[in-house]
């Protein structure tokens, strides 16, 4: 039971760090908490043994519910990452274009070519 419990209140953690907004400046912290907290998790789950009774069932049906929930809004917080790198290396790709504006340029201007010769 002791176990059950630790699990429980382990993902109930997680569930209410994962589900406050989380911000692009304290998204590190936020980030190693999270993986503090699933490694936690994990090392908890190998300790389970069943058979599990009626209130260990009735968390760990409690637990799935709020891993979908969890899974959820860790998918979100991979679009926002993915997003925000995605953003960077255009900012990135503008920037320099800007600092150096004919380096990729296939514009000949003021060349004259005789077809003639």
């Amino acid at each position: 039971m002791r176990v059950v419990r630790e699990i429980w209140a382990v993902t109930k953690e997680l569930r209410d760090l994962v589900a406050m907004p989380i911000t692009a400046e304290a998204r590190d912290e936020k980030i190693a908490a999270i993986e503090r907290l699933l490694a936690e998790r994990e090392k908890l789950m190998a300790e389970l043994r069943p058979p599990y009774s009626e209130e260990e069932q009735r968390l760990g049906r409690q637990i799935v519910q709020w891993n979908q929930e969890i899974d959820k809004q860790l998918r979100e917080l991979k679009r926002q990452i993915q997003r925000d790198l995605t953003m960077m290396r255009q900012k990135k790709i503008a920037n320099h274009h800007y600092i150096h504006p004919y380096e990729h340029s296939l514009v000949m201007d003021g060349m004259f070519y005789d077809k003639k010769r």
